[in-house]
């Protein structure tokens, strides 16, 4: 015989663990704003994470990963996984900086291809985006960001 979740022992109903905590719904606009840039850069095989770092490294020139990393705000491992990826697609190199200081990140004249062909889709992704979030929704949105940065 099989139990419920509700058999088993230890087991409580916890309504503001669900749908009402603040990491499940930040998590969940998150999944949903990037599918929207995600579908769009579907025919480049990019994703908006990606993105961010081709759009960063065209604006700032070679960083370290490390450095990549703080200014786009990603996981050691995800950013890991990520340039490996884009390395083996031949949008970045990767070389070892002579200071010391770790791997040098550099966009590639094929990343810098693809980035170019990636603004008009972004910015199909950005009016989506914005339609969908809505004028209060884009405001919300700035004000829970200049927050975060205190």
């Amino acid at each position: 015989m099989k139990c419920s979740t509700r058999d088993k022992p230890g087991y409580e109903s916890r309504p503001d663990a669900g749908f009402g905590c603040v990491g499940y719904r930040v998590r969940r606009l998150s999944r949903v704003v990037s599918a929207i840039y995600d579908e769009a850069f579907g025919p480049l095989k990019l994703k908006i994470s990606q993105f961010g770092i081709l759009a960063m490294l065209s604006r700032r020139g070679p960083l370290t990963a490390a450095e990549l990393c703080r200014l786009v705000a990603m996981d050691k491992s995800t950013a890991s996984r990520n340039l490996q990826r884009m390395r083996k697609r031949g949008w970045l190199s990767l070389a070892q900086d002579g200071t010391g200081s770790g791997q040098r990140v550099s966009l590639t004249r094929v990343g810098a291809r693809v980035l170019e062909a990636a603004y008009p889709l972004w910015r199909q992704a950005q009016q989506e985006a914005t339609r969908r979030l809505g004028a209060d929704g884009l405001q919300a949105l700035e004000i829970v960001v200049a927050r975060m940065k205190e």
